[in-house]
């Protein structure tokens, strides 16, 4: 997928976000955390390395998913 610019900087992003709000499994039922890796493993494998995430998003629950789904391919992303 190609990257484009974030505003005026040099940050390469993709155009398409994957949200990790249902992740962090507050105020959710029913998402279960190996499905969570599982789709943000194919999101990544489809070419989207841009991904939304917020403290609040699970008081950091999201982030751990994240890391789980993703931190073998971190640097290239």
């Amino acid at each position: 997928m190609e990257k484009r610019s974030l505003g005026t900087t040099d940050v390469k992003i993709t155009p398409i976000l994957m949200g990790t709000w249902q992740a962090g499994k507050r105020a959710w039922v029913g998402i279960e955390d190996v499905d969570s890796i599982k789709t943000l493993r194919a999101a990544y494998e489809a070419g989207i390395t841009t991904i939304d995430t917020a403290e609040a998003y699970g008081e950091g629950h999201s982030e751990r998913i994240i890391a789980e789904a993703l931190s073998d391919v971190r640097v290239d992303a």
